[in-house]
C-alpha cells in the first residue's frame, strides 16, 4: 500500500502547512489542503487513484477559491510608507537660508539635514517651518507652511 495511507497524506499536509510559514504566496497551503482531502479519501478506504484525484481536485479548488481571497486579504498594500517615502507630507525646519533666486537651501527632519528646493521664489530663513512635498533623489522639494 505504501504512501497511499491516510497518515502519510496527513503528515504531508502538516509539513506543507508548516512550510507555508516560510514561503509566501499560499501555494503550499493549497497543496496541504489537497493532501488533507487525500487523507480523508484514504481514511474511507478508497484506492490510490481516487486519493490522487481527490488530492488534485481539492488542491485545484483551493487554488481557485481560497488562494485569491487570502492573497487579496493579506497581500494588499497597507499604505505604510517607510524610509524616504515617509517624508512626503511631513514638516521640516529650515537649517540654512534659502536664496529666492536659486530656491535652494537645507532643512532638518528627524535630526537629518537634507538639501532642499523650495517650490516658490521666496526667502526662507533658518527656523522657518516648511512642508515636504516630495523627494527627488537626495533633494527634498518643500513649500512654506503658510502656503500649504
Amino acid at each position: 500500500m505504501g504512501f497511499f495511507q491516510w497518515y502519510w497524506w496527513a503528515g504531508t499536509a502538516i509539513i506543507l502547512l508548516i512550510a507555508e510559514i516560510f514561503v509566501p504566496g499560499f501555494f503550499l497551503l493549497c497543496l496541504g489542503i489537497g493532501c488533507a482531502g487525500g487523507a480523508i479519501t484514504a481514511a474511507f478506504g478508497l484506492g490510490e487513484v481516487a486519493q490522487l484525484v481527490v488530492f488534485s481536485l481539492v488542491s485545484l479548488v483551493a487554488f481557485l477559491t481560497i488562494r485569491p481571497v487570502l492573497m487579496k486579504q493579506f497581500w494588499k498594500d497597507g499604505g505604510v510608507r517607510t524610509n524616504v517615502d515617509a517624508l512626503a507630507g511631513r514638516r521640516a525646519k529650515v537649517s540654512q537660508d534659502f536664496d529666492p533666486g536659486l530656491r535652494l537651501g537645507r532643512v532638518a527632519v528627524d535630526g537629518d539635514d537634507w538639501r532642499a528646493e523650495c517650490t516658490v521664489d521666496r526667502m526662507l530663513r533658518v527656523g522657518d517651518v516648511v512642508e515636504i512635498v516630495r523627494v527627488e533623489s537626495n533633494t527634498l522639494i518643500v513649500k512654506p507652511l503658510e502656503l500649504a
